[in-house]
């Protein structure tokens, strides 16, 4: 081989070389936006109740005095954060007749323990809010009652009536 032949052939390989270089694409660093997207969410609100406790008038004597202490029976309802409060209303009225003796019943104003929010990081799911509610059940004294039966024993034992309290929020 040649010199001139080796001079021409390491020109074409420099030329090619340029050549593939020039059309090489070119990367960059750059960005793109800020772009904006919605995040969306469909919120159902909710309210659970804990079961509501027997409310127990105890051992009523016939013409004596009214149950005293009058009974209580509370429970928690557990809500959605911000709810209003819930508005409650026993089936049919508030009074009731138990064993021939006439009873009222009154549902208190729930006490909320408010909730804490959720925080914006992994796991920070806050907590709802929860409303305590007092039942108080109210029996006058001096009711003579009713035996279904007509004998004393039949009078003997726990009486139940079964109520129930619609809660609205």
């Amino acid at each position: 081989m040649t010199k001139e032949y080796q001079m021409k052939k390491l020109a074409a390989s420099i030329i090619a070389a340029a050549m593939f270089t020039a059309t090489a694409p070119v990367t960059h660093a750059a960005t793109i936006g800020p772009t904006n997207f919605n995040v969306l969410a469909d919120l159902t609100a909710l309210c659970t109740a804990a079961a509501i406790p027997n409310l127990d008038f105890g051992v009523y004597t016939a013409f004596t005095g009214a149950s005293i202490p009058a009974p209580t029976s509370s429970f928690a309802i557990t809500c959605t954060r911000g709810l209003a409060a819930p508005t409650f209303a026993f089936d049919v009225s508030n009074y009731g007749v138990i064993a021939g003796l006439n009873y009222s019943l009154a549902a208190g104003s729930a006490i909320t323990t408010t909730g804490t929010a959720a925080t914006a990081v992994l796991g920070g799911v806050g907590t709802a809010d929860v409303r305590t509610v007092t039942i108080t059940g109210g029996m006058a004294g001096g009711q003579a009652g009713d035996c279904a039966g007509g004998t004393a024993t039949a009078c003997a034992g726990v009486q139940t009536q079964v109520r129930t309290l619609t809660i609205t929020y």
